[in-house]
């Protein structure tokens, strides 16, 4: 829940402003992909914003195929293969951290504007690992987001103790953003990285 105004009560701030919504952009390339709607997936998307507290922000997110998502793994991580999800982090350009490279530790969501970055999920390999998972196809692209999410935000998986984190932060994304309602978390961005990165969960 958003902190009230500290000012006298009944009385407001001048020149105060209420801060804008969060923005999810969604587009698709390679579609149309059944039984994948876009208006829910960007309410879902907007639901894990308003759960991390980021408010006045962006969100970009592309539901791609695998052709797609194999030329972006190709050109930016030079591996030859489809992935499940890409992020492209916007942290260091958008002035969110002020602290050096590589140190950890939360930032205020208030001093986050602007693009986060990008989130590209292929639906086509969602599709097989739902299948595979034995689970809706919704939820499947919910925890991909989610995981992307969480790179924009500076996470990483490369240690045991990094990825039992993000996969416990992705999970209570995933529930935020199958509820009706929302309440803000006391998950925060990190320090974050200037590649692109993908879930672990292949």
């Amino acid at each position: 829940m958003a902190e009230k105004d500290k000012g006298s009560p009944g009385t407001k701030r001048r020149g105060s402003r209420p801060a804008a919504p969060a923005v999810v952009s969604i587009t698709t390339q390679g579609g149309p992909f059944k039984g994948v709607s876009t208006a829910v997936v960007r309410r879902r998307a907007s639901k894990m914003l308003a759960h991390l507290a980021l408010q006045g922000v962006e969100l970009s997110v592309a539901l791609v195929n695998d052709e797609a998502i194999h030329e972006l793994n190709r050109t930016y991580r030079r591996k030859d293969k489809p992935t499940d999800v890409l992020a492209f982090p916007m942290l260091e350009q958008n002035g969110a951290t002020s602290r050096k490279r590589g140190r950890r530790g939360p930032v205020d969501p208030s001093a986050w504007h602007g693009l986060l970055g990008d989130v590209i999920v292929s639906i086509d390999t969602a599709a097989r690992q739902a299948a595979e998972r034995d689970r809706p196809l919704l939820d499947e692209i919910t925890m991909l987001l989610g995981h992307g999410l969480l790179h924009l935000l500076g996470y990483d998986h490369k240690t045991d103790a990094e990825e039992r984190e993000m996969t416990a932060l992705t999970r209570e994304l995933e529930a935020a953003a199958a509820s009706r309602g929302s309440s803000p978390t006391g998950i925060r961005p990190r320090s974050g990285v200037a590649r692109p990165n993908k879930t672990g969960a292949q």
